[in-house]
């Protein structure tokens, strides 16, 4: 994977575990009336939040990961650059 592609892929990841958090987070259970018995309510779960929770953590590890290679990576190149940090940085006079 280019250094493009995982950071490209980094956002996507972070929106879907931002998805994925809002369903944790969010009711997950589906509330539904039972009729003819005094109008009682059921819930029951709309997804396990054990295994969003799995999803959520396998995104964050994916993220770490590719943090760390990307990091890495731009600790092994140098650029090249022809300028005067210095000049460029010293007050007006």
């Amino acid at each position: 994977m280019t250094v493009n592609g995982a950071l490209c892929a980094q956002k996507a990841l972070v929106q879907r575990r931002t998805q994925l958090n809002e369903v944790k987070n969010a009711s997950t259970q589906r509330e539904y009336s039972l009729y003819g018995e005094d109008n009682k309510t059921s819930k029951e779960p709309t997804y396990d939040i054990k295994q969003v929770d799995k999803k959520i953590v396998a995104i964050n590890n994916a993220l770490f990961k590719m943090d760390q290679a990307i990091k890495e990576s731009n600790a092994k190149i140098q650029i090249d650059l022809n300028i005067d940090l210095d000049a460029l940085m010293s007050p007006l006079e």
